[in-house]
């Protein structure tokens, strides 16, 4: 009787920790991706004469532009400076940051205020794609 219980338990619990390991495996990695990409977006050093102006939004999930099942990573913060559009847009175009997947460099998007012609305020976005792979928070 132990025999037939203790199969039947094996025959439940092995599958069950295989389909929670089938999709826990690719989450982990991919929120490792996520924390070390965030870590080299905030490791590269800011422009002279600018501050972090609030909150840094971080950001990861299902693609929601374009087609396709990949999951999109992103690190947003807003920059108070005094520098000039065309020093801000020089700085960060040569910002060669790794993306999630350190092969290709994340892409950098540049969103200034009305008010910032010559200075001001600057929204800063690194975002990156990759495959969802197994992802259920992507697909």
């Amino acid at each position: 009787m132990r025999i037939l219980v203790g199969c039947l338990a094996t025959a439940v619990i092995v599958p069950l920790v295989g389909l929670f390991l089938l999709i826990a495996i690719p989450m982990w990695r991919d929120d490792a991706r996520f924390d070390d990409f965030q870590e080299r977006v905030l490791a590269y050093p800011l422009p002279p004469q600018t501050r972090i102006k609030g909150d840094i939004d971080a950001t990861f999930g299902k693609n929601t532009s374009g087609n396709g099942d990949y999951c999109a990573y992103s690190v947003q913060m807003v920059l108070q400076t005094a520098l000039s559009q065309k020093e801000i847009r020089v700085y960060y175009s040569k910002a060669a940051i790794a993306g999630v997947d350190g092969r290709d460099e994340a892409w950098v998007s540049l969103d200034f205020s009305e008010d910032s012609d010559n200075s001001g305020a600057v929204t800063v976005e690194f975002t990156d794609l990759t495959p969802s792979d197994w992802n259920v928070s992507c697909s």
